[in-house]
This record gives C-alpha cells, sequence and structure tokens, in this order.
C-alpha cells in the first residue's frame, strides 16, 4: 500500500509540473501581459539612464494592447511607474541584455529551478528531506504556485532565498544565511518582517554574522542605487504612500478585503495586527527552532502587507514545510488543506466575493494561526525565561 501510495504521489508530481510548464510557456509567449515584462522594462529604462518612477517614461514603454495567454487583447500588467525599488531594476539589468524574444522562457526557467532550489532546502531545514517531494507535490499543485508561473513573478526566487536562508541557519552558517535572504530585498514588503527579525533574533543570541551579512548587502545595493539616481528614494516613498491607494484596496490582502467590504481599510489593518499579536502570544513562551522562526516572520510578513497578490501566498511553503515535520500522516493532510484545496476553493469565488481574486487574502492569516497553534502543542513552554540558556538552533 505504501508503494502505490508513493507511486501515486509521484506521478501526481510529474503530472502537476507538466501542467505548469505548458502554463509557464503559454505565459512567456505572451511576454508583455506578464509581470517580468515590468520588470525588465524598468532594468533596461535604468541601463539607458532613464528613470522608471516617471509616469511618462514609463507609461510609454509600456504603453499598448498585447494578446495574453488565452489570446485576449489587454494592456500590460504594469503600474503607471515602477513599483519596486531601484535596486530590483539594477539587479535585474543583465536580463535587459538578453533577446526580447528569450527573456520570459529563461525567466520561467530560473522560476522553476528557484523553486526546485527552495523545496530541497525548506525540507533540509525542517530536517525532513525525506518528505522533499511531498513538499514539492503540495508547491506544485498550490494555486499560488501556478499564479506565479502565470504572472510570471518573484515568487520562485524568493522560495529559494527563504529555504536557502532557512537552511543555512539551521547549520549555523549564519553570513550566508543573511546573503539569502537579503534577496528579500528584491520584493521587501512581502518578507519585510523576517528581513528585520531574523538578524535581531540572531543578535539576541550574541551571534551577528546574519545581521553584518545582510546590513553589508543592504548597504550596497543602497549606494549603487543613489550612485545610479540620487532621487530615487523620495520617488519610490511618493509612491508607495500616495499612489498606490487604489491598488491596495484591491489586493489580495486583509487590508484588501476590508476596503472592498467596508470602503476602509482600518478594520483590515486592525485585524491584521491583531492575528500577529495573537501569534506571538501563542508562541510567547514556547521553544521555536530557527527555521521554524523564520517560516512564522515570512507568514507574518503576507499578514501584514498590505498590498499582496496571491501568488504572493507561495512563501506559505516555509510553513508547509514546518508542518509536515512529524512523523503520520496529519502534517499531510493539514498542508494538502492549507496549501491545496482552501486556496483553490476561495480563489474559485474570484469577482464574485470581494475583488479579483475572491477571499484569497485570508490565508496568510489562516496559514499563521494553524501553525502557531500547533507549533504550541508541539512545543513546551519555558518555566523560566531568566533562567533559559539558549540551546544551538534553538531561540
Amino acid at each position: 500500500m505504501a508503494a502505490l501510495i508513493l507511486a501515486g504521489r509521484n506521478i501526481a508530481l510529474i503530472v502537476a509540473l507538466v501542467l505548469t510548464a505548458i502554463l509557464g510557456t503559454a505565459a512567456a509567449r505572451a511576454y508583455p501581459t506578464t509581470d517580468v515584462f515590468c520588470f525588465v522594462t524598468a532594468a533596461r529604462l535604468v541601463a539607458e539612464g532613464k528613470d522608471p518612477y516617471e509616469t511618462i517614461v514609463w507609461t510609454a514603454a509600456t504603453a499598448g494592447e498585447f494578446a495574453d495567454y488565452r489570446g485576449s487583447l489587454r494592456p500590460s500588467s504594469c503600474l503607471d511607474h515602477f513599483a519596486y525599488p531601484l535596486s530590483t531594476a539594477i539587479a535585474l539589468i543583465p536580463l535587459s541584455w538578453i533577446d526580447p524574444g528569450w527573456v520570459p522562457f529563461v525567466w520561467q526557467i530560473v522560476l522553476f529551478a528557484a523553486s526546485a532550489v527552495g523545496v530541497t532546502a525548506l525540507a533540509g531545514a525542517v530536517g525532513r528531506r525525506d518528505r522533499t517531494l511531498t513538499l514539492a507535490l503540495a508547491v506544485a499543485l498550490s494555486q499560488p504556485f501556478w499564479l506565479t508561473v502565470l504572472n510570471a513573478q518573484f515568487g520562485g526566487i524568493l522560495l529559494a532565498a527563504v529555504g536557502a536562508c532557512m537552511a543555512l541557519a539551521a547549520r549555523h552558517k549564519d553570513s550566508f544565511a543573511g546573503v539569502a535572504l537579503s534577496l528579500g530585498w528584491l520584493k521587501p514588503h512581502v518578507v519585510a518582517v523576517a528581513l528585520v527579525a531574523a538578524p535581531i533574533r540572531r543578535l539576541r543570541s550574541r551571534q551577528p554574522a546574519m545581521a553584518l551579512a545582510m546590513l553589508v548587502a543592504l548597504g550596497l545595493a543602497t549606494a549603487v542605487s543613489f550612485a545610479v539616481r540620487p532621487g530615487w528614494a523620495v520617488e519610490y516613498a511618493t509612491q508607495l504612500v500616495g499612489d498606490r491607494e487604489a491598488q491596495t484596496a484591491g489586493s489580495t490582502s486583509l487590508v484588501g478585503i476590508s476596503s472592498a467590504l467596508t470602503s476602509s481599510a482600518i478594520p483590515g489593518i486592525l485585524t491584521a495586527i491583531a492575528v500577529v499579536g495573537l501569534a506571538v502570544l501563542l508562541l510567547w513562551r514556547h521553544q521555536v527552532s530557527d527555521a521554524e522562526f523564520v517560516s512564522l516572520a515570512v507568514a507574518s510578513s503576507l499578514v501584514l502587507s498590505p498590498h499582496l497578490g496571491s501568488h504572493d501566498q507561495l512563501l506559505l511553503a516555509p510553513s508547509w514545510a514546518v508542518l509536515l515535520q512529524p512523523q503520520g500522516s496529519g502534517g499531510g493532510i493539514t498542508v494538502a488543506l492549507l496549501a491545496v484545496v482552501l486556496p483553490w476553493a476561495l480563489y474559485s469565488l474570484r469577482d464574485s466575493v470581494v475583488g479579483p481574486e475572491g477571499l484569497s487574502g485570508l490565508m496568510p492569516a489562516i496559514t499563521l494561526l494553524t501553525v502557531a497553534f500547533i507549533l504550541r502543542a508541539r512545543s513546551p513552554a519555558r518555566p523560566n525565561l531568566n533562567r533559559y540558556k539558549t540551546a544551538p538552533g534553538r531561540p
């Protein structure tokens, strides 16, 4: 029976990968309607000495109607300005050197390869390499992965970054872990809590290597960005604060759901803070490993971020890996529900309930609280924090 189950899992994984590869090919052929078109356009503008945050320059570079993967004509997915830090555009300048016909295919290959690296690293980080293919199946069948492939977003690359950070931290290679996590600056708002909390945790344990590595990486990225365009930070901050209100209102987040249902972001903001606060209280005096801590920090980032798409929820995969730690089928069933069944069910309500991606914005909160409750039950409480001595790899 076990052999049949494993064979079925492997066949399902192969089928899922083939289907998503076909979807990725279709998305690549509709390159101007995918998000990587926006990233590479920004990189090309920076390489040409132009300002991607200038509305006139940006709209001229991204204007037009193009056939999407279904053959329907529509505008590009780009906003009226570049929506990422300038360092993101600079990092992607090498892509602007590739023939535009090949760029989307190269990007899809990178996404799939990075996702594989991320899954493998996550399984190793939680000590369950034997469940690598099970986690891979959950990722391959998940709605966030399909949307990541379809939109040609950063998800696979960020998954590799977080997975590598968790695996390297578990092996006490903090400098390399810090460098890996620093890739999160490509899209900082989806990993913001982890970018701050992970190095602080290490500093509290008198292990500064991760924080130093991340500080150096951020310093270099910032210095290069200001050297290329001294005024970029003001332009970026301006569009973050004022120009993205409409986009945030329609995003796949608690704030987006709140804005759609109540015409106010305040209930969503308060709910997000309450969810993260509850997770902290649940685990306040409980031991969590470094890998578990990073997974919780990334999930908290997704709960708190006001601007998300459901593709960003691929970064819940570290939480899925944590849930697969125990022996038995319970973890697999929980992951199947959180990674596949529930996300697809909520996404099926798109355009009929709460905007273009339905109630998908609930998934980070649901996942974070599920992991917090399970880790609380799994981990012993610390009776006296003042007398507790940090063990290797533990808080």
